[in-house]
């Protein structure tokens, strides 16, 4: 089977218009769905597979609005564990068209942004209704959770998801408001991100290094953070493309930017004496082995890292300081929340809770501007037919896109639904 509709990358950014679902929710529902499989090795092929199961408390979601993340772009080619094959794609919102025994059926219809992490509902704080706090969850995509009914669930890139009811949380209307929802999942790292930084400091730092600080993700955290009081950042990055398009993006922004190579050691240690000599407060974003002892020593002697970003292509990368590595400290495999590295203290951030996700929602209702902002990156890259292009269009460019004056600057790809461009 192949995609019916030309493959084309659209810089939509923040003058995407709403598209909103007209078509009825299935009744009764298919047996079969299409659904793009990703097969170890990266060839990514539409094919017929059965509708997914539900467990008695999920619910089944249509897609309607997909972006992808770099962490899924990682593992198209070098699948996750032993997975032969999979279907990518969580970072997304849709509708629900179908609910489990234990569901009200009353949520059929309700647009609905997907919180990608599910619980197994088996350990000690699912049984306490604590679901956001898994201790053994699953990822769509990636892996089942601990639960022994459960099976490695699709993402996305399918006509329908089934997960837990309690990851599938209520738009509240974004969706209408020239916004593409399922952004609503990456800014949750940001608003978690800045929660536990203000907690772990005490207060909103004034200053604050983010390495990558001009990568996908910081392009959220920027102006996020400085919605939130910070007056000076200094952005560490590689690739000139990025920062010339990070110099663009922060161009109204109520705050001083320092941009500085990761491989500028003068100006690095200038900007230290200048503007935090007793150590950064650090964001990490890269997960890169070459500068995880400048990230250390840029926060010491008094300073705080907050490790964000994975290693790309599965990579074990080890803490200087300690005996573990970043996938399994962020992730929270170690079990551990922080680490003492020689007296700079460092703490793991990952995903969205609970109360990120109240937080993100609220400000997504009421911040225009920072609507605008998060929007920016945005690519258009057609339906869900082209699905596979845009599979092979990443697994050869990465998050990028080619874009006069900047180079391939970094970029948030999305489909929407083909079901709605019928309409």
């Amino acid at each position: 089977m192949k995609a019916a509709s030309e493959f084309k990358l659209v810089p939509i950014g923040s003058n995407y218009k709403s598209t909103l679902p007209k078509h009825p929710t299935p009744d009764p529902l298919p047996k079969k769905m299409k659904a793009w499989v990703t097969y170890k090795g990266g060839k990514t092929v539409l094919e017929e597979i059965p509708l997914p199961e539900m467990l008695a408390d999920d619910v089944l979601i249509e897609p309607l609005w997909i972006s992808i993340c770099a962490s899924d772009v990682n593992k198209f080619v070098n699948l996750t564990g032993d997975l032969k094959k999979t279907i990518f794609g969580h970072e997304f919102a849709g509708r629900v068209v179908g609910v489990g025994r234990n569901v009200d059926r009353a949520l059929i219809g309700q647009i609905v942004v997907i919180e990608e992490h599910y619980p197994c509902l088996n350990c000690s704080l699912c049984r306490e209704g604590k679901f956001d706090k898994c201790q053994k969850e699953g990822f769509l995509g990636w892996y089942k959770s601990g639960n022994p009914k459960d099976w490695v669930r699709n993402g996305a890139f399918a006509e329908f998801v089934s997960i837990h009811w309690s990851c599938a949380k209520p738009t509240q209307g974004i969706e209408k408001l020239n916004f593409f929802p399922s952004l609503a999942e990456p800014l949750g790292n940001t608003v978690k991100m800045e929660r536990i930084v203000r907690e772990k400091c005490g207060k909103v730092p004034k200053t604050l290094a983010i390495w990558g600080g001009c990568g996908a993700q910081a392009l959220y955290m920027v102006p996020y953070f400085t919605s939130k009081g910070v007056k000076n950042f200094v952005l560490i990055y590689r690739g000139k493309p990025a920062m010339m398009y990070m110099k663009k993006c922060v161009i109204d922004l109520k705050a001083n930017f320092y941009f500085v190579n990761s491989e500028d050691y003068e100006k690095l240690n200038q900007l230290k004496k200048e503007l935090s000599q007793d150590g950064f407060i650090s964001i990490e974003l890269t997960g890169q082995e070459k500068i995880q002892r400048m990230v250390i020593n840029y926060a010491s002697p008094k300073g705080k890292i907050f490790y964000y970003g994975l290693p790309s292509g599965g990579e074990k990368v080890m803490i200087p300081g300690s005996d573990i590595d970043i996938n399994t400290f962020v992730t929270g495999k170690a079990g551990i929340e922080e680490l003492n590295l020689n007296g700079v203290k460092g703490i793991r951030v990952m995903g969205r809770d609970n109360e990120s996700w109240k937080e993100t929602m609220e400000v997504l209702k009421t911040n225009e501007q920072l609507r605008k902002k998060i929007m920016k990156p945005l690519i258009m890259a057609g339906t869900t037919e082209n699905i596979g292009d845009l599979v092979d269009y990443l697994i050869n460019n990465g998050v990028r896109y080619n874009q006069e004056p900047y180079g391939p600057r970094p970029a948030k790809f999305a489909v929407i639904s083909e079901k709605m461009m019928r309409e």
